[in-house]
């Protein structure tokens, strides 16, 4: 499993792993829509580009899943997977697959309000990255 949901007093605390950063972000998002939404329902018929910036590794993490968090607000959309590429220290480009909210088949779980900084920190955990992120709920 490449994270884990951790108990947590008002909001959602997830556990993410990662061999690399990118695999890190990638499913950090994912953890992020399953938390919305059942990802085995949705259908890969869009493309969105997404793009982050960010001068740590926690806030590339943080501006990126507020980019997806971002589109799935305003663009009214679900996504079922993810590719996150770093392009030098500073910035991450990828894409999201998914599709338009359909209430008939996405039932939605948790409105996410925010993505924290709250004791946000990626460690070296034997050969893989780990970290906690908290979404505001």
């Amino acid at each position: 499993m490449n994270y884990e949901i951790l108990d947590h007093t008002a909001d959602v605390c997830v556990r993410v792993y990662g061999k690399s950063f990118d695999e890190l972000v990638k499913n950090a998002a994912l953890a992020m829509m399953d938390l919305i939404t059942d990802r085995e329902k949705i259908k890969s018929f869009k493309q969105i580009k997404i793009r982050a910036e960010g001068r740590t590794r926690e806030e590339l993490l943080v501006h990126c899943l507020e980019e997806i968090l971002y589109l799935h607000q305003t663009k009214k959309m679900v996504f079922r997977d993810f590719e996150v590429n770093m392009v030098g220290e500073t910035i991450i480009r990828g894409k999201a697959f998914g599709e338009q909210i359909d209430l008939e088949k996405h039932e939605l779980f948790s409105d996410i309000k925010a993505v924290t900084y709250h004791n946000l920190k990626i460690e070296t955990l034997n050969d893989k990255l780990k970290t906690d992120i908290v979404f505001d709920i």
